[in-house]
């Protein structure tokens, strides 16, 4: 089992990977389907996930740390306001 600075650097490197990938998306955005569902759609979809995996008996800290960073990338990339007034709030 992983203490919690083996569970921070963890999640710190795959920080990295998806920061470094963001990048390179965004450089990409031409290529994007037309079909492809937003960004914000992508949000909730992930928020939802979050939400019920974290009440699942076999959630895992470091895996629900991962979904919680790839919804921070949905919206990081919609850019969503009121989702950084949540979060100042809690």
């Amino acid at each position: 089992m992983l203490n919690n600075k083996e569970i921070g650097t963890s999640v710190q490197e795959v920080s990295d990977n998806v920061d470094d990938q963001t990048e390179e998306d965004e450089g990409n955005n031409n290529n994007e389907s037309i079909n492809a569902p937003s960004n914000a759609d992508e949000f909730s979809a992930l928020e939802t996930n979050r939400k019920w995996y974290e009440q699942q008996s076999e959630c895992c800290p470091t895996q629900l740390l991962l979904l919680e960073r790839i919804r921070d990338l949905a919206a990081k990339k919609e850019d969503l306001q009121w989702y950084r007034e949540q979060i100042i709030t809690e």
